[in-house]
């Protein structure tokens, strides 16, 4: 996922966050902009890296249309993960593989929808999947840790030599001379 660097992007995550709340509760821009240019914080960070210079009608028009589509997308996305075995009494805990399923049928779905052409919306959507993935994929690979070491001690894999086989095992070779067939 292309990483932001806007006035909006270098906000504190939970300025970000009450921003993205508010508009999607369809706030009108200039009481956002009033809000958030009245911020210490945003305004100790306007001084900081924008010269003082106060979030603009275009940035927050900007954040619209990227930042807040990306955090629509993955909050989407996680409250999917969350109900995707139905309504439970107790919240389970987010599994890797439940996630990966859930990414997967959002992969289907934007696939589904698509008519060839590389529209902004199909790009954005896209890009928040894949940025999804590659967090997915990390999680998915130390779940299965434990697993795969398991595996590799009981067969006596050597990781460092993935090429080699494990002692234990008879070559194709020697099991076809051994045993009489040719």
């Amino acid at each position: 996922m292309k990483a932001r660097n806007g006035k909006i992007a270098r906000l504190s995550s939970h300025v970000r966050e009450e921003l993205n709340v508010r508009l999607e509760r369809s706030q009108p821009g200039p009481s956002l902009l009033a809000w958030l240019n009245a911020l210490p914080e945003v305004q100790g960070m306007l001084r900081r890296d924008f010269g003082g210079e106060p979030i603009s009608e275009q940035n927050l028009s900007q954040w619209r249309r990227g930042g807040f589509q990306d955090w629509l997308t993955r909050r989407d996305f996680f409250d999917e993960v969350r109900n995707a075995d139905g309504p439970t009494p107790e919240r389970k805990p987010l599994s890797a593989d439940r996630a990966a399923g859930v990414l997967a049928t959002r992969y289907a779905r934007l696939l589904e929808r698509w008519n060839g052409e590389c529209t902004r919306d199909f790009e954005a959507r896209a890009r928040v999947l894949n940025g999804l993935s590659r967090g997915i994929t990390e999680l998915q690979r130390e779940a299965h840790r434990p697993t795969r070491d398991e595996f590799d001690e009981t067969n006596n894999f050597d990781s460092d030599h993935p090429n080699q086989a494990p002692s234990h095992q008879v070559t194709a070779n020697h099991s076809e001379k051994t045993s009489g067939q040719v």
